[in-house]
């Protein structure tokens, strides 16, 4: 059901993609990225399969200011994501994005359905696919929920998102939808009954005067509905960018706080990430290499992401771009999987886009 919701409906061409004027209604998109990552641990053993995915998705441009957009999610189950998980040989089929648009202009954009939360920057920038982004690893931070991931990624709702005229570059996103349910991947309907309403917010800045500098942040607030206690969720992130020419600079700090209600006791989980790449010049354009440094600490005692591990995490590596649809990536990585235990990996990726 899924990929004939891919096929059928559709998503809003990119507001930088806008289609000319001699096009025809509707205009529709298949496209799809993929991967492959293979690891060696330092210490001894043989090269393993690691993880992969292929994300598969659909857009549709209805009018000149109606869209649609589907995205569904094929992984094998394994650490690539999340090495403190154990490699599972199984195929997990999600659907990440579904939702009608409306865009009249840079000013306002409308989007009704499932959507990402816009919580965590690294997820917006680079909507998902591990083909777009520079290094092999998601953050710990932008992991989705059920991958191991602790932050709320996706809800059923409404986002409203624009661009204010100025210098400043400054924009805004706002929304309400769907707060998470009794399991941490649980994406609820929208109009299921007894739901818990979620709201969130971002402005963030691109000033003209700092050409490639971008920072913001953003909130999100839900009442969390978990056996045998409800629990009020309260996330804030700030993030910061610059890209300019080869240099890529990019750094973002999240912190989550659940309260049981009735109750003195706050849970605190806390993650941020650090990533630094350069393309040089001329014939070695093409490379790209990078650093990238990856942090979480989830509160202990907290249940409901009694599945969401610690990670404490560098791994450096170079990214070739073999052509525009063709990425190849390899890197060291050495990651804290339970103190003082401390595991390094020499890894490759091959990814791709069709």
């Amino acid at each position: 059901m899924t990929l004939i919701a891919i096929v059928t409906f559709a998503a809003a061409a990119r507001a930088d993609d806008a289609p000319p004027p001699a096009v025809h209604y509707p205009a529709f998109r298949l496209g799809a990225f993929a991967d492959v990552v293979l690891s060696h641990p330092t210490e001894g053993g043989a090269v393993e399969y690691e993880g992969g995915e292929i994300d598969l998705y659909a857009s549709a441009q209805i009018t000149n200011d109606w869209s649609a957009f589907a995205e569904t999610l094929i992984q094998h189950g394994g650490k690539a994501e999340n090495s403190d998980l154990e490699t599972e040989a199984r195929f997990d089929l999600n659907l990440e994005r579904f939702y009608a648009a409306y865009n009249p202009s840079d000013r306002l954009r409308l989007e009704i359905g499932q959507i990402h939360t816009g919580i965590v920057q690294w997820n917006e920038r680079e909507h998902r696919s591990r083909f777009l982004q520079t290094p092999i690893d998601v953050p710990s931070i932008a992991n989705r929920e059920s991958q191991g991931g602790a932050w709320p990624l996706h809800f059923d709702g409404v986002w409203a998102s624009g661009r204010v005229p100025g210098a400043l570059g400054a924009a805004y996103g706002v929304g309400v939808g769907a707060a998470r349910g009794s399991e941490r991947d649980d994406i609820q309907p929208l109009f299921r009954h007894g739901i818990s309403p979620a709201g969130l917010f971002l402005v963030s800045m691109a000033p003209d005067a700092v050409t490639g500098f971008e920072a913001g942040a953003a909130g999100y607030v839900g009442r969390i509905r978990a056996p045998g206690q409800t629990m009020q969720e309260l996330d804030a992130t700030v993030y910061s960018s610059f890209v300019r020419g080869g240099i890529e600079l990019r750094g973002e700090f999240a912190r989550m706080a659940h309260t049981p209600l009735g109750a003195d006791q706050e849970y605190v989980t806390r993650g941020w990430y650090v990533l630094a790449s350069w393309r040089p010049r001329g014939r070695l354009k093409v490379l790209r290499p990078y650093f990238l440094l990856d942090h979480l600490h989830v509160a202990p005692g907290e249940q409901y992401l009694s599945d969401v591990h610690n990670q404490n995490a560098w791994s450096a590596g170079v990214r070739w771009d073999f052509n525009r649809r063709l990425a190849l990536k390899g890197d060291f990585r050495t990651q804290q999987l339970a103190a003082p235990h401390r595991e390094s990996l020499i890894r490759a990726e091959v990814s791709f886009s069709f």
